[in-house]
């Protein structure tokens, strides 16, 4: 399995790790620790331990501020700090890795399976990353969304971490354009969002995704297809027709 097939793996179980961890009180803490293995397997991905040294740094804020929030506890004056400054510090990792990913994918001479796997993986980091910026519009113009937290079990106001679920949740059911309804945006930034993600999911799928796998495909079919090489001592070789009728044999030059 090639570098980013495996990214993509880790990418997608993510989400059952947070069904596996449903009801725990440290559920939220749990998942976002999950993340950032998954993103410094991301970064030895890309370039191996030497990329690893130099992508480090990128995880230390988030790495940081989620064991700040959870040793000094959240009051509802720091509610919104903390929201903010995990949302801030955890888009941090995930741009830098989907530009490197995008452009390893865009300088690739021959596509290949992994790097159609490798443009998936952006597709599904972009999805995180807009999850938090929902968080921090949410957090900073409270009733952006309409979100009826009690049907999900979740008390935002003493768990600032617990939203984080959700709005990963409804950042990839605009991301599909699937629409339950159950989460809608109520303020003008937060539906130009929503429409800024669902047309670009579109467009990258339909557009980009789409492109590198017909490429891919295309390149394997012209491989099955190449033309056995010919001996070139059978090119060379005198006329059996000329030994017949007692001519002297052609001499063919090589080009």
């Amino acid at each position: 399995m090639g570098r980013y097939a495996l990214l993509l793996v880790h990418l997608l179980l993510l989400p059952l790790l947070s069904v596996m961890t449903e009801g725990h009180p440290q559920a939220e803490l749990i998942a976002m620790v999950a993340e950032q293995v998954v993103f410094v397997a991301a970064v030895a991905a890309l370039g191996g331990t030497r990329m690893l040294w130099m992508g480090c740094p990128l995880l230390l804020p988030g790495i940081i501020t989620v064991g700040l929030s959870v040793s000094l506890g959240q009051s509802e004056d720091q509610f919104v700090f903390w929201s903010i400054a995990r949302s801030a510090s955890f888009m941090i990792p995930i741009v830098s890795i989907s530009l490197l990913i995008l452009v390893d994918v865009l300088a690739a001479e021959k596509i290949v399976f992994d790097l159609v796997c490798g443009a998936l993986c952006v597709f599904v980091l972009l999805g995180m990353c807009w999850a938090n910026i929902y968080l921090m519009v949410e957090r900073l113009s409270p009733g952006s969304f309409t979100i009826d937290f009690s049907r999900y079990h979740i008390d935002p106001v003493h768990d600032p971490l617990a939203a984080v679920g959700i709005f990963t949740y409804y950042s990839f059911i605009t991301l599909t354009t699937v629409g339950y309804g159950d989460i809608v945006p109520a303020s003008a930034v937060a539906r130009w969002l929503v429409w800024v993600q669902a047309v670009f999911g579109q467009f990258y799928m339909a557009v980009f995704v789409s492109r590198l796998i017909g490429l891919q495909t295309s390149s394997t079919d012209l491989a099955s297809r190449k033309p056995a090489p010919v001996d070139p001592d059978i090119i060379h070789a005198p006329s059996n027709n000329a030994k017949i009728a007692g001519e002297p044999p052609q001499r063919h030059l090589a080009a």
